[in-house]
């Protein structure tokens, strides 16, 4: 096996025979979480190693290899997000690829190969290129220089623009089995259980995350005080609270009230398994129109997680009309 991932294994396998005329616009489309950019990874290397494998994969040990495994292949270039800072001088990621990124792209390619080989240029997300950047591309992607190839990922290739995803060949990563999945987060040393890190975060690379950063213990924090509505204190945990990623914030509740609306409406905890118990015994004493209303408020704030909204009143006001599901 040479795949990144063992769920991976036939995308791997659908790359390796088209290694002799790879297409030179490939689009690896799926949910985040699942492998597509380590994937998107190994095929550039691939293409670019001087002594490839019989599995396809990359040797390891060529010049090319070393080059890419220090980020100094001249053939290779990454298109992705970079780091800004701004006027304050905090360092934050960027939330597009932008048209000075594409235009020294198409730059890049016009240039001639290094080795007289192949030359790859990776977009990783392609979802975030804006809409002039995508422009800049597209005219490339219409009539590529010959031995270049462009690997797009993409969690959500509807954002693309329809015309760059008709010039790619797409290939679309799923969601590998709950057993798979399982299996392999067993191997990884975790210290938190597997199953309830699989069913919060939905796919195997996400839960690894979860468990590695400091957003499972805030997730605990934050779903302990919501287990006892009867002994919250909105202004106080508004005031604690209101430092949370908002993101972070919003997925831990809404799959909360997910999770409530379900046993509410006598089915099962999906999300939080090790919060059942709790869930059980608030789910049977929850209002249901209360709940399905609050359930509705929170996904209308999601579309405006970014705005500069005052976070402590935001989230006062949200756990008083949560503690009055319970009343």
């Amino acid at each position: 096996m040479s795949a990144p991932y063992p769920w991976l294994e036939s995308a791997w396998q659908h790359l390796r025979a088209t290694r002799a005329r790879p297409a030179q616009a490939l689009l690896l489309a799926g949910p985040r979480g699942v492998g597509k950019g380590a994937l998107a990874q190994a095929w550039a290397q691939a293409l670019l190693c001087e002594s490839p494998r019989d599995t396809g994969a990359a040797c390891g040990h060529c010049p090319a290899c070393h080059w890419f495994a220090a980020g100094t292949h001249p053939d290779y270039l990454h298109l992705t997000l970079q780091e800004k800072t701004n006027r304050e001088g905090e360092t934050r990621l960027a939330t597009s690829i932008e048209v000075d990124q594409a235009r020294a792209a198409v730059d890049f390619i016009q240039l001639s190969t290094y080795r007289a080989g192949t030359r790859v240029v990776r977009v990783d997300p392609a979802d975030a290129l804006n809409l002039a950047a995508a422009n800049a591309l597209l005219k490339v992607l219409e009539e590529p220089p010959l031995n270049t190839v462009f690997v797009l990922v993409s969690d959500q290739p509807r954002r693309l623009l329809p015309t760059i995803r008709s010039r790619c060949s797409r290939l679309d990563i799923g969601l590998p089995t709950v057993e798979a999945a399982s299996d392999w987060l067993a191997g990884q040393n975790l210290a938190t259980d597997a199953r309830t890190l699989l069913a919060l975060s939905g796919t195997p690379l996400d839960a690894v995350r979860w468990s590695e950063s400091g957003e499972w213990e805030a997730r605990r924090e934050l779903l302990e005080q919501l287990a006892q509505p009867a002994e919250l204190d909105p202004v106080g945990l508004g005031e604690r609270w209101k430092t949370l990623a908002p993101r972070l914030w919003h997925g831990v509740a809404y799959k909360w009230l997910a999770d409530l609306l379900a046993v509410r409406l006598r089915g099962k905890a999906r999300f939080n398994l090790d919060f059942v118990p709790a869930l059980d015994t608030l789910g049977g004493k929850a209002d249901l129109v209360r709940l399905l209303a609050l359930a509705r408020q929170l996904a209308e704030e999601g579309r405006v997680l970014e705005h500069p909204l005052n976070r402590a009143l935001q989230m006062q006001a949200w756990l008083v009309r949560y503690r009055h599901v319970f009343d």
